[in-house]
């Protein structure tokens, strides 16, 4: 720790250890622009010392207090082992303009500063500044003005190591952001395809603005569009994203919430935070840098009470046993734990470093799960219902309905390929005397029975269906009569035979069968089949007929 401004790091090899970071007391020069004429010699300026990383609007110099807009000079005097490889400096974004001296010489400036308000330029723009040959000493001259945000200074600590090391360590925090910013934006895209498969469920479509909110706050949280260069982004535009993808991000989860478990998330309670949220954020499109983010701190607490009552609500359904509850309420306590953990480290209380990144990754993955099962569940009892709607309950074969959407498709492929087809109409003889004989009981198994009997006989790709009462339709695709016929002969025992010997009492079935014409439609084929199917009454009974 720097003490009274200076810090000795002679004992230690920067070139083997990790980077350093630059905390405790600086110099500090209040309202003043003032640089050294080398190490040794002192300022002559009226100056404290401040501790650093802390902005210092919460700070006192010379024992009064500071507010946020203004200007300084940060110093530091550093002694450092020899060495001939080229060491580094980390520095962080600053609130909200600086110029970096390093043993006199200008290294570094990002925005413009100013002792006029109206003339200085703020911006952000972290970066790893090379020192080659930095000697024994080094003396950091940092000066910052701010008038366009609510906190001035140093926020986070500036560390000096070796280049490669700190380089390295860079592109570890910038990989982890590109992973966690990756999986956020892939768990939104699944979920917009579960939307756009089922656009009356929201949820999905929740999930995915959520996610998309963290993904762009992961990105500028993390600077990795200033160390890429991928986008140049004004200050004021910066902000606005920052606060506006956490203030967004609240409203959007309690909605998830609220419509996953009603009960336990009440309407009133989601209704207020919605509206908080709401003006915070609008606060933000319409006001100045200055003005909103001096609100920041406020919309903190608030999300605080929003997460402890999303944690009771949770914890709630969880008890009364929600779907999906107790995976939820176990991302939710890694969440708050790791959220507690980051108010309690911007308060510099802890040094543990920032991680509610993490909380809300496995909370979004729990989510996402959530929305996963749901959706498949959903996908599940649709397709019940649809089996249920299509086929007949008793013999499991398609009913009328459900024969109608499957014929669309061979009748057009007929026509392409200008094959025939045919269509049986199948009826048993007497069902009603059966029925008054032996009970309907007994129907039911002939009509089960015989449906099995029929499906033993027929081919992968023809099509049986239950056209009503005793009454069963068997379509045949690249079939002629002859072949038709064949096959009706060969249904038409096996009824007689098995039926008959199954329930000891005569059962006989008449058929009909009709080949289909050039450019016939089903419709009109079923009728001749009906057709025959009359004249095999007609005739007799037992029997197959075709026209």
């Amino acid at each position: 720790m720097a003490t009274e401004g200076r810090l000795d790091l002679s004992a230690l090899d920067l070139t083997q250890s990790e980077p350093v970071p630059l905390r405790g007391k600086w110099q500090f020069y209040w309202q003043q622009f003032v640089v050294s004429e080398n190490v040794a010699t002192e300022i002559p300026a009226t100056h404290d010392f401040i501790q650093t990383p802390l902005s210092w609007e919460r700070q006192e110099y010379l024992a009064e207090p500071l507010p946020s807009e203004g200007f300084a000079t940060y110093r530091l005097r550093v002694n450092i082992k020899t060495t001939n490889e080229a060491l580094a400096l980390s520095l962080p974004v600053m609130g909200s303009a600086y110029r970096l001296y390093i043993n006199q010489q200008l290294v570094d400036e990002v925005g413009q500063i100013s002792t006029d308000k109206s003339k200085a330029i703020p911006n952000y723009s972290p970066k790893i500044v090379v020192i080659d040959n930095p000697g024994e000493q080094l003396d950091l001259i940092l000066q910052i003005s701010n008038y366009d945000l609510a906190w001035g200074g140093q926020w986070f600590p500036i560390t000096l190591g070796s280049a490669d090391k700190q380089f390295q360590t860079e592109l570890i925090k910038l990989l982890r952001s590109v992973t966690i910013a990756a999986i956020f934006f892939t768990i939104a895209v699944l979920s917009l395809f579960h939307f756009a498969l089922r656009p009356s469920d929201l949820l999905p479509f929740l999930l995915a603005l959520s996610c998309i909110c963290l993904g762009v706050r992961e990105i500028e949280t993390s600077h990795l569009i200033y160390f890429t260069d991928a986008v140049s982004l004004g200050f004021s535009t910066v902000v606005r994203i920052n606060l506006l993808s956490f203030y967004l991000s609240i409203p959007l989860f309690t909605s998830y919430f609220h419509i996953t478990y009603p009960k336990e998330f009440r309407f009133w309670p989601f209704l207020i935070i919605c509206s908080i949220s709401a003006a915070f954020s609008l606060h933000v499109l319409f006001s100045s840098t200055a003005v909103f983010t001096q609100y920041l701190v406020y919309f903190q607490g608030f999300a605080l009470v929003v997460l402890l009552y999303g944690l009771y609500s949770i914890m709630l359904a969880a008890y009364r046993r929600r779907i999906g509850a107790r995976l939820i309420a176990l991302g939710s306590l890694l969440l708050f734990a790791l959220s507690i953990n980051d108010i309690l480290y911007s308060l510099r209380i802890i040094d543990t470093g920032s991680m509610a990144s993490l909380g809300l990754l496995s909370f979004a993955l729990c989510q996402n799960y959530l929305t996963y099962v749901r959706f498949i569940k959903d996908s599940q009892a649709m397709k019940t219902l649809s089996v249920q709607a299509n086929h007949d309950p008793l013999t499991m074969l398609l009913n009328r309905r459900g024969l109608m959407d499957a014929i669309h498709h061979i009748v057009s492929e007929q026509r392409q390929t200008s094959a025939h087809f045919c269509v049986l109409l199948i009826d048993f003889d007497h069902f009603k005397r059966l029925n008054d004989t032996l009970g309907h009981d007994a129907g039911d198994t002939a009509l089960a029975k015989g449906s099995a009997i029929m499906q033993t006989l027929i081919r992968r790709h023809d099509l049986i269906a239950r056209w009503g009462g005793e009454e069963f339709v068997l379509i045949l695709p690249n079939t002629d009569k002859n072949g038709a016929k064949i096959l009706a002969e060969k249904i038409r025992i096996k009824l007689s035979n098995d039926l008959s010997e199954q329930l000891k009492y005569p059962i006989t079935a008449s058929i009909g069968v009709a080949q289909s014409l050039e450019n016939e439609n089903f419709a009109d084929c079923l009728k001749r089949a009906d057709k025959a199917l009359y004249m095999a009454k007609e005739q007799g009974r037992n029997r197959v007929e075709q026209v």
